[in-house]
Order: structure tokens, then sequence, then C-alpha cells
């Protein structure tokens, strides 16, 4: 199964298994829950859930031929206009739900997120700094293969591409060394401090004039918040700067 359309699909909501059955199922044609199974390596209890929660979407339908139920999904033609009604749809609220924020005032307004799909929407809300450099304190502990792969293969893509630079301090490890010895080319320039005096369990982003996220993707946690507060952002931008010019 090719990695590449399974991204793509995470990317418009689906979750990695959905992305799969859809996929297999796609290829397939109209085909009963086993086979389906048996193609995406997914066990059949779990292949019947997502097949529902499919239906409910409007994306994946169902006939019975001779006492045996036969799944199909809809076009990746047809599931585009729905992801473009969609679209269309969120448009036209948004002043709405602007001006429903509008009536919190200045109070701290607090976002949690969790597991892959909150990660990359995390990262999606940092190139909403378009118009400011984003500062990071970045610990030294590996990242999840999965995440850094989006990471390096999306996000940064993106961060380039609209031209948002990025000032990194970071522990001054081996592994972060090599890594952001290629760094320069995306934007990002690094200052390192000694593991012993500068330890950090999370990231850190400070950006956007008035956000910060604060990031956890441990091997047995990934989760995270974003703090929409000017004050907090201006507070942590002042420490930061205060230590990239030391």
């Amino acid at each position: 199964m090719d990695a590449s359309l399974l991204i793509t699909l995470q990317n418009y909501g689906f979750s990695e298994k959905e992305a799969k059955v859809y996929l297999t199922t796609l290829e397939l044609g109209s085909s009963p829950a086993s086979t389906i199974a048996r193609r995406s390596e997914i066990k059949r209890v779990t292949v019947y859930t997502i097949l529902d929660d499919l239906k409910k979407k409007g994306i994946a339908s169902d006939t019975n031929k001779e006492d045996v139920k036969y799944y199909s999904v809809i076009s990746p033609d047809t599931l585009l206009r729905q992801l473009e009604q969609k679209y269309e749809s969120f448009k036209e609220k948004v002043p709405e739900l602007l001006a429903l924020a509008d009536k919190f005032g200045n109070r701290p307004k607090i976002q949690f997120f969790e597991g892959l799909e909150g990660m990359k929407k995390m990262y999606d809300e940092l190139l909403t700094s378009k118009e400011h450099i984003i500062r990071s304190f970045l610990w030294s502990h590996e990242t999840q293969p999965i995440l850094k792969e989006y990471l390096n293969e999306h996000f940064v893509q993106q961060r380039v591409k609209y031209k948002i630079k990025a000032n990194v301090i970071c522990c001054e490890s081996e592994d972060n060394k090599s890594y952001h010895k290629i760094n320069k080319k995306n934007l990002v320039e690094v200052k390192f401090i000694k593991e012993d005096i500068f330890h950090l369990s999370c990231w850190i982003d400070i950006y956007a004039g008035n956000k910060v996220s604060i990031v956890l993707f441990s091997h047995d946690e990934m989760s995270g918040i974003i703090i929409n507060s000017e004050k907090l952002h201006d507070t942590l931008a002042s420490i930061f700067d205060l230590l990239w010019i030391r």
C-alpha cells in the first residue's frame, strides 16, 4: 500500500486505519468485510467498525448479495467534492466563530492535543506565524519515527514554502549537532547550550505574536497544549532572547 497515499488521507482527516480500509476497498471494489480485513491486515471486527463509521460520513456504503454484505467506497473525486463542501461550509461560519472567541476578551485560551493527529494539528498551527520568527526551545530526546517523518516531509517543507524562519535553542548533544548541521537551508538558526546546565523534557515554541505551544512526544507520551496569551508569549520570548544573545 502506497505510504504517501495513506499520509495524504490522514492529512485530510482520516485515521490511519480508516485510510487503509478506504484504499483497500477502493482497490478491491465491492467486497465483503472479511476480504477487506485480509487485504488490509486489520482485524475483521475492527474493519466492521471502521466501515460503519465511514458509512456515517457518507464515504462507504453496503449492499446485500446472497446474505453477505458487500462494501464499497466513494471515488476520490467525490471525496474531494465532499471535502470542498465541508471547507466552504466551515469558511462561512468563521466570522461567527471569531465573534464567539472575542467574547472571552483577553483571557488565555488553551487547547489540548493528543496522539499523532493532535501533533499534526499543533504543528500546522505554527504555520500561522507568517509575520514572526518562531522561537523554539528543543529537547535532546529522540522523536517518534512516525512524527519525525511528518515533521520532515510535511511541516518543514510548508514552513520553508511560507518563508517562516525559526530560531532554535537546544541541548548540545551529538544527535542535535548532527541533525542541525543541515538545517540552515530550512531557514533555521541554532544555538546550543550544554546539556548539564540546560535540560528540557519538552519542546516549547513561541510564535505568532501571542501563542505558546508545549509538546511532549517521548516513546510513551505524545501530547501537548497551545496557550493563546500575549503576556505569556512576551514573557517567554524575552527569556528566549536573553539566552539567544548571551
